[in-house]
């Protein structure tokens, strides 16, 4: 379990990380939300000891010497790019002490899951920005860390790619492992995040089971396909209305108001799809600011 109280960081005109706390469990993804300047990278580099906590206290359960606890994908691409894939992998390796043999085990697997074996002797270089980010999650996986941190991972991978990383990240934290996932992809992660936190001017505005979240947020939103003329726009208790591609987004204030619009979509059905949802977690993370 990694349980973080109170932590505080701040820099000048109060941007960082102000009284944040949260916990996260083994097995568990925990999505680490907010716009540019919230404070999550802040809460990163806090975890990982690259800069000093104000205040506030972080504690791990784990038996691993603490060189390997964590592990850490920055949002910015940081390869070396006159070494082959194999030595950055190596290099990184190295750094977190592990043996030879620990090394060569490690490093196959991971090529493997990520599919980069014909990548292995090829400088980063010669890669394209997708590969590099492959080799940069294998070196931030090849010790297997308790924690895995997940700066934007998801940032100019194409549409496999993307495919690929979340189930590998999903994977990951299936074996008993924390991963904290911060992206703007809402859409992306939202099936692969179990817990949220959202920050917004270094403060937590959201936090809990994303699922509960959901559940509990009172706004509710029915799809109703081949629907271009809106016509439920005007009924009770609808708030917006979006139109996607061929479908109306009705934005309701309750669950009720909802039900109302669906029932009253499903006697002029006509073959239509129509969808009662919760809120998206981009709906949900833009509705708290």
């Amino acid at each position: 379990m990694l349980e973080i109280e109170r932590l505080t960081k701040l820099f000048s005109l109060n941007s960082g990380c102000d009284n944040v706390s949260l916990m996260c469990r083994k097995g568990e993804i925990h999505g680490v939300l907010g716009r540019n300047g919230s404070g999550k990278t802040t809460l990163f580099r806090c975890l990982l000891k690259l800069i000093p906590c104000d205040d506030g206290e972080v504690r791990l359960d784990s038996s691993m010497p603490a060189i390997r606890q964590y592990g850490y994908l920055p949002e910015e691409r940081s390869v070396i790019s006159d070494l082959r894939v194999t030595e950055m992998i190596d290099f990184f390796a190295s750094l977190k002490q592990m043996s030879k043999n620990e090394k060569k085990d490690e490093k196959a697997v991971w090529l493997r899951k990520l599919e980069c074996e014909h990548l292995e002797f090829k400088r980063l270089r010669e890669c394209s920005k997708g590969n590099q980010q492959k080799v940069q999650l294998i070196c931030s996986l090849i010790h297997r860390p308790d924690v895995l941190i997940l700066d934007e991972p998801l940032t100019g991978l194409d549409v496999s790619n993307v495919r690929l990383f979340k189930q590998v990240i999903a994977d990951y934290a299936h074996r008993d492992k924390i991963v904290l996932l911060s992206s703007h992809q809402y859409e992306e992660i939202e099936p692969l995040c179990d817990y949220l936190t959202v920050l917004d001017k270094s403060k937590v505005i959201l936090q809990g089971k994303l699922r509960d979240i959901k559940r509990n947020h009172p706004t509710k939103t029915v799809s109703v396909s081949e629907d271009a003329h809106m016509i439920y726009a005007l009924q009770k208790g609808v708030v917006d209305v979006r139109q996607e591609g061929n479908t109306t987004k009705y934005i309701c204030k309750n669950e009720s108001d909802a039900l109302n619009i669906a029932t009253l979509a499903l006697k002029n059905r006509d073959g239509r799809t129509i969808k009662v949802e919760s809120l998206t977690l981009k709906e949900l993370v833009g509705d708290q600011h």
